[in-house]
């Protein structure tokens, strides 16, 4: 029998670890800019940023826990983490292009964790939409 509250659970995570990211894009940014304006060790941000994206390594191994569960064979969720992951990795530049006036996640860039983080959303979409579990006749 499936266990439908493990798609869910996989698709909220998802939500939470990019949410998780862009708030940790944040934050490491505040931090630097309060550590160079305050304190005479310029780079007195580092441990607790690299504190906090241990944090968030491991709330992606709890993720896929979730993502990669025997359960979760549906088809939607590969193909919302593809649209979300890629969608949030290339909005920037489809923002740029089109004239839009949505400056909403301009964090988004390069060698950002929100950055690392959708292109993972994604990649984690195409490998479960590619080797996807067959059922089995028997």
């Amino acid at each position: 029998m499936k266990k439908p509250y493990t798609t869910f659970l996989s698709l909220g995570g998802m939500f939470f670890i990019l949410s998780m990211a862009y708030g940790l894009d944040i934050l490491t940014d505040s931090l630097k800019q309060f550590a160079m304006s305050q304190f005479a060790v310029p780079f007195s941000w580092l441990l607790p940023t690299t504190i906090l994206e241990l944090l968030f390594v491991g709330f992606l191994l709890i993720w896929l826990g979730f993502v990669y569960n025997k359960d979760d064979d549906h088809l939607y969720s590969p193909l919302i983490f593809i649209l979300v992951g890629l969608g949030l990795l290339f909005y920037n530049y489809v923002i740029i292009v089109s004239d839009m006036p949505l400056p909403i996640l301009m964090n988004i860039i390069p060698k950002s964790l929100s950055s690392f983080a959708s292109a993972f959303v994604a990649v984690v979409g195409f490998q479960r939409l590619v080797f996807r579990r067959t059922k089995s006749l028997s």
